[in-house]
């Protein structure tokens, strides 16, 4: 058998294996957070959601949406230069979002069980 019909034979059948693996996971809704922002915003999103008290007024008094808060933890940008991750007990992330077109900046504790909203600044 020459290299050609080899080729086309390794072809075809990696063609079909994507396509047959890209519908399996695509029904698993499988995700893949390989990049740091992705596996904290994953981290973040997983645990307990807690508001401080200042963001609890704010969420009370309708000038923050809690959509606003679940869309900043799915497509939100981490702002490691402005975080501290290198505290022993909960990191402290800023989590930059933009929704219905207003900026938020969210400052986040991850702790081990909970993630605590300490401050929200609309810009």
């Amino acid at each position: 058998m020459s290299f050609i019909h080899r080729f086309s034979y390794f072809l075809v059948g990696g063609i079909l294996g994507s396509i047959i693996v890209y519908f399996i996971w695509g029904k698993k809704k499988t995700t893949f957070c390989y990049l740091p922002n992705c596996r904290t915003l994953k981290d973040v999103r997983l645990k307990k959601r807690a508001f401080a008290p200042s963001v609890q007024e704010l969420v009370n008094n309708h000038e923050l949406d809690t959509a606003a808060i679940s869309d900043a933890y799915l497509n939100g940008s981490v702002d490691f230069s402005k975080s501290k991750t290198k505290l022993k007990s909960c990191k402290l992330y800023v989590i930059e979002s933009t929704y219905n077109q207003k900026s938020y900046e969210f400052l986040v504790e991850n702790c081990d069980s909970i993630a605590l909203i300490k401050n929200v600044i609309i810009k």
